[in-house]
Order: structure tokens, then sequence, then C-alpha cells
């Protein structure tokens, strides 16, 4: 069985480069066409012929994981707070009850408690509430799951669940689950990867790329429009906004993708949204 290699990522990642742009500037697309030419005349060369092999595991297993090393550098999650925090900002008040749901290091958590929100976070991962707890050690952390929160009805004045859909094939109950805790006319916050953040690829991968050891992951579903369309109507939620949120060129820049080919990396993904962040009020 042939290996996954980071040759063929880097290919992948030029060609992108290229299609998305071949009728912008001829001269641009022959750097991507030399790019990819070097790249192939030196596949059995280092780093192109590093052996990847990703390895998926399961929630528990890959987020146990990846615990200790969650808080380091994603653009991702820099993309997301930079709305989401303005947003929490804006939605609540001092006492609020608020509940970060599949909370993981409870990066939301310390932010909604320096809003002196009352806040509770709750996530499956026994490994990422140890890191929130650390971080925040006069805070509320439960475990429990989306489809089953660990609530009365309508105790809550908004939730907010941030990057954890998406291990979910369908939203449809977790979002449910989010409309019964939080109060009639209170607020939803969902933020989510974006469909067109997986034309490269993007499943949870977490760790360094290390010669003799596979990449590790966990599987993200990629929900579309009309997929959250429907669960929220199935929870009775109005849509309040939706922001599809794009990397910056700076983010794009802290990619693995641009440690070998920035020209490229960031004709490739520019102006991409990587990220769903709707706000929802419950209707019921």
């Amino acid at each position: 069985m042939a290996s996954i290699t980071v040759e063929q990522y880097a290919v992948g990642v030029v060609g992108l480069g290229l299609i998305r742009h071949w009728y912008v500037d001829g001269a641009a697309n022959e750097d991507r066409i030399n790019e990819m030419r070097e790249i192939l005349d030196q596949s059995e060369e280092f780093p192109w012929n590093l052996e990847l092999n990703p390895q998926e595991r399961d929630l528990i297993e890959g987020y146990s994981e990846w615990a200790k090393i969650y808080d380091g550098p994603n653009p991702l999650i820099e993309t997301e707070e930079q709305v989401v925090q303005p947003l929490l900002r804006r939605l609540v008040k001092p006492q609020a009850r608020v509940l970060d749901a599949a909370c993981g290091t409870g990066r939301h958590a310390q932010f909604l408690d320096s809003l002196e929100c009352i806040c509770v976070g709750v996530d499956q991962s026994i490994e990422m509430l140890d890191v929130a707890k650390n971080k925040l050690p006069g805070g509320r952390f439960e475990l429990g799951t989306l489809e089953r929160l660990p609530f009365e009805d309508n105790e809550l004045d908004l939730a907010v669940v941030s990057l954890a859909l998406c291990h979910l094939s369908d939203p449809t109950a977790a979002v449910t689950e989010l409309a019964r805790v939080v109060r009639p006319d209170g607020t939803v916050v969902v933020t989510d990867p974006h469909p067109s953040s997986g034309i490269i690829g993007g499943q949870g991968f977490y760790g360094s790329i290390t010669e003799g050891q596979p990449m590790r992951w966990v599987r993200n579903h990629y929900h579309s429009a009309s997929t959250w369309l429907r669960a929220f109507r199935a929870a009775q939620f109005s849509v309040e906004d939706c922001i599809e949120a794009p990397l910056s060129d700076e983010q794009i820049a802290g990619l693995p993708a641009s440690m070998l080919y920035p020209e490229a990396a960031l004709a490739a993904l520019s102006g991409i949204p990587s990220l769903w962040v709707w706000e929802l009020r419950v209707q019921k």
C-alpha cells in the first residue's frame, strides 16, 4: 500500500493555488508550475518523501492526546476568537447564566468569567476538563455530552458551542438540546468549521509532523447551510446573524502549507471562508 507523503500534500496546495487564479496572472501561474516541478523532481528527498500516513482517533482518545497542546498556535481558533469575543461581549451582562458547551480547555469560559458571567463548562473529555480547571481554578466544569446536557429546561441565558458540532454527523439533536436548556428569548452562539475549509483536507489534526510517527486526527463533518437551517428550524431557533469568517493573511502564514510555499498557500486559501459563526435566538 502506497504511503501518504508530504509531496502529495504540497502538490495539492500548489495546484489549488494555481486553479483558483489561473485566469488572472500568467506569471503567477508559471510560478506555481515551477513549484510543482520542484516538488516532483525532488520527490525522493526530504521533506517531500516524509511519510505522514494520518491515523484517525475517536473523540475520547483523540482529545485525551490533544488536551495538553490544544491551546498551542491554531489559526482557526485565532479567527474564531476575533469574531466570537466581541459577539459575547455584546450579548452578555454581568451575572448572566452562561454555558460553554463542549468547552474543551475552557478558553471561552475563561473569557466569560472575565465578563463577570456565571459560567459553567461541559465537555466529554476528562483530560480537556483538567486543563480547563487548571486555567480557571474557581470555575465550574462538568462531564457531559452535547446530546445530554446536565441542566434543567430554560436554566440558562446563553450558550456557546465552539468547533464541536462538526464531530457529529448530524447536529440536530445537540442543537435541540441547547435550545432546551436556554430560556425563551435567550441566545445560542454556534461556531464550526466551514465546508470551504475542507478543500485542504481540514480534519482535526493535532501534534507535530515527526519522522517515524503518524499524523493523528479526529473527524470533522462539514455541515452545509441547509443542514444548519434544518437543525435550527427543528430547535425553534431564529437566525439573528451568520458570519462566514475567512482566515487572515497572517493566519494563513501560520499554517503548515505556508512553511513550504507561502505564496502558493496564500493563493490557495485567501478569502475562503474557514468558519461558520451563527447567532441564534430561542423562540420556544
